[in-house]
């Protein structure tokens, strides 16, 4: 068994993965014509200069994601396992009473976001790896009240309210919150952990998004909502290719503890690595994910489509086993735009702010093995395209908004940096 990470980081591996990972992107020709044909941006260059300042404050152990308190102060996530309070003079304060974690490949401390009500109730969620019995670690996500003292932070009361509790191995776990703008709603990312058919299996809740009451209760109104699915799915390890997994090997059956929800929780279907999800200040809700050798995408997330994943892709195995194209297959949604070659995305978030007002209303995607920073613009009718992209000379993990309208950036790296981007004086 061997499988990869998409970000370019290897979790396990043959001694050939090297060579496939260095040649992703390069060895793919894809024919789309006419007006079913998809955005190609896997090409753009980058622009010549950056047309802001970046500035180092300080250094993080692996960081992985940022979220902004009101007052400007920081909460930011290491996969490593913890959590730091920083500062904008990077001081850091660790957070306690962090859940464990089981750092492996890309599994780890994930994701934190602030309840769209924290000014009333001071709540934070988490997305973690969990680990668990038998083996392995699945996606959780918790809920906790963030106390800060003058020289201390910790969390209180934390409680996990959604599992996925399959367990087993794999990486790609998703792990993105994005909270609906009324403010009722939650809409949590699943990664399909690198077993793929989970992706098209409405009993289980890999490859899915799902929409959530901030309790972590199925959500009124969802596509299948009061249908519950099967007591008991099929647990598989990641497959060489989306063709063995058809007939991957059952290592374990998974029982619910209780009636298993996912189809009421389900939202949308066959997706792959959703690493960014974010409301559009329209209404909108755009998803960005790794595609295999090649096809990262963005996707305009509407309830009860199915996103094609592993039926179709702009990319390849990384044995070179070829995926029908999403041209084949108009049932499925196609992204509205995809990388090819690719920019292994990190996260994805829409610009407000009054320090680079050309830019509100855009989005910013991360790269990780790409290193780069992409501007996307979008219409009013659902269409997107990209405008810039900037080298930042190492790879972006997440970019974020500051209450003054400064863009934060960290770096995937065991140090990473966290950096600040202001306009060029």
């Amino acid at each position: 068994m061997n499988f990869v990470s998409d970000d370019g980081s290897l979790y396990l591996q043959r001694e050939n993965t090297m060579k496939h990972l260095v040649l992703a992107g390069l060895c793919l020709s894809m024919a789309v014509t006419g007006a079913s044909a998809q955005v190609n941006a896997g090409e753009q260059k980058s622009d010549p200069s950056l047309p802001f300042t970046v500035t180092q404050v300080t250094t993080l152990n692996l960081p992985w994601k940022i979220a902004f308190l009101p007052d400007g102060r920081m909460l930011i996530t290491e996969k490593v396992g913890g959590m730091q309070l920083v500062t904008q003079q990077g001081e850091k304060t660790p957070v306690a009473n962090v859940p464990p974690v089981l750092w492996r490949g890309q599994g780890g401390m994930l994701g934190v976001f602030l309840s769209p009500h924290y000014k009333k109730d001071h709540s934070i969620y988490l997305t973690y790896s969990e680990p668990g019995e038998p083996s392995g670690s699945s996606l959780a996500l918790a809920r906790a009240q963030l106390k800060i003292d003058k020289d201390a932070a910790s969390l209180e009361g934390l409680q996990v309210i959604w599992r996925d509790g399959e367990r087993g191995d794999g990486g790609q776990f998703g792990a993105q919150v994005a909270f609906s703008l009324d403010s009722k709603y939650l809409y949590l990312s699943v990664g399909e952990r690198q077993r793929m058919t989970p992706a098209q299996d409405p009993n289980q809740p890999l490859g899915k998004i799902l929409r959530l009451t901030l309790d972590g209760k199925p959500a009124p109104g969802n596509p299948m909502a009061g249908k519950t699915g099967s007591p008991t799915v099929p647990v598989i390890d990641p497959p060489e290719d989306t063709e063995a997994a058809k007939t991957a090997p059952i290592v374990r059956t998974y029982t619910f503890p209780g009636p298993n929800l996912t189809p009421s929780e389900t939202w949308v279907t066959g997706l792959r690595t959703p690493y960014g999800l974010a409301f559009a200040p329209d209404g909108r809700l755009w998803e960005l994910e790794h595609g295999p050798r090649g096809g990262d995408e963005l996707n305009l997330i509407e309830p009860g489509k199915n996103y094609g994943w592993p039926l179709v892709s702009y990319g390849k195995n990384y044995n070179g086993v070829p995926i029908p194209s999403p041209d084949t297959r108009p049932d499925l949604a196609k992204p509205v735009i995809y990388w090819l070659p690719v920019i292994a995305p990190g996260n994805l978030m829409f610009y407000k702010g009054a320090m680079f007002p050309q830019w509100n209303g855009s989005a910013f995607a991360s790269g990780l093995i790409s290193k780069a920073l992409i501007r996307i613009t979008f219409d009013d009718k659902g269409g997107a395209q990209t405008a810039e992209r900037w080298d930042m000379g190492f790879r972006v993990r997440d970019v974020e908004v500051a209450p003054d309208g400064a863009l934060w950036m960290v770096e995937d790296a065991k140090p990473g940096r966290l950096v600040r981007v202001t306009p060029k004086s």
